[in-house]
């Protein structure tokens, strides 16, 4: 199962942190997530259904730009 951390700038918050982990939850394809606002990056394991790209597609819509880092 692919694993992707996504280097998410915008996190500032808990609630950000929140939103976020919300997001990839409800995502199709999506195993398990974990949210470090610290460093602020977000950890995916994926099926190969869903690209990197979706993923970072859905956050940007949620208005949480990134990067595969």
């Amino acid at each position: 199962m692919p694993e992707t951390t996504f280097h998410l700038p915008a996190l500032r918050t808990q609630e950000d942190a929140d939103a976020v982990m919300f997001e990839l939850q409800d995502l199709p394809c999506v195993a398990q997530a974990e949210v470090d606002l610290a460093t602020q990056t977000a950890w995916v394991a994926h099926t190969a259904m869903i690209s990197p790209e979706d993923i970072l597609a859905a956050l940007a819509e949620a208005g949480y730009e990134g990067w595969v880092g």
